[in-house]
């Protein structure tokens, strides 16, 4: 049967129930596609997911931003320790000087004398560096070698006060020694410095330059002592 259309006097379309079940049909997967859709949406805007090996798929954690600590300018972190501090004894605050010698069969032996002439209490450890030195500033023969089996511990010294530390220069005249030297100064490294210090000797210092064996020692230097040694 057809229908006049009264707008535009115009037959209205016929529709037959076939074409009516093909568009039931359109609408029905269209919104199950809008369906689809949405979910997959859905799904995208939540936690990513991992698949590890063997298909099972596991939720990844969050991702959680890291931790920062704000520094502020001009501080340092120190470790400090409590309790008064006292430092190692410079060698442009000691005064050293050599005494006398005393001579006994072999060796002669001195004491060299170390005086705090700084302004705060300072402490030596150790063995000093000894060394001796000929006029134009050469060394003859090898430094002094420290002694062994002697013990020893550190010394403070206050403004004004003095420690001690003994030197034995072997005989040249006895060998295995084949020619000696004059030192006309001794240098003296305190423990720990790497400045020395130029020690005059009255008469200077008769020293071994050339021993015949490598063992030979031409002196020996003791420890830092708070008496004379």
């Amino acid at each position: 049967m057809r229908v006049q259309d009264h707008l535009t006097d115009r037959p209205a379309p016929t529709v037959t129930p076939a074409e009516d079940q093909g568009r039931s049909r359109a609408a029905a997967v269209l919104l199950v596609g809008v369906g689809l859709f949405l979910a997959a949406c859905s799904r995208s805007s939540s936690s990513p997911t991992t698949t590890p090996i063997g298909g099972a798929s596991t939720t990844a954690p969050p991702t959680t931003a890291p931790i920062t600590t704000p520094t502020t300018s001009g501080s340092s972190a120190t470790s400090t320790t409590s309790g008064p501090k006292t430092n190692s004894c410079a060698t442009r605050d000691l005064n050293i000087s050599i005494g006398s010698p005393n001579g006994t069969a072999g060796a002669i032996h001195y004491v060299l004398t170390y005086l705090n002439a700084g302004t705060s209490s300072c402490t030596l450890f150790g063995y000093p560096g000894v060394s001796f030195l000929a006029a134009d500033g050469s060394q003859i023969g090898s430094p002094a070698q420290r002694t062994t089996g002697v013990g020893f511990s550190s010394v403070a010294l206050a403004p004004g006060a003095i420690v001690y530390s003994g030197v034995s220069v072997t005989d040249p005249g006895i060998p295995p020694c084949s020619s000696a030297g004059s030192a006309t100064r001794v240098q003296v490294f305190p423990p720990g410095e790497t400045h020395a210090a130029l020690v005059v000797p009255a008469g200077g210092i008769a020293v071994c330059s050339s021993p015949n064996t490598p063992s030979y020692r031409s002196a020996i230097v003791g420890p830092l002592v708070s008496s004379t040694p």
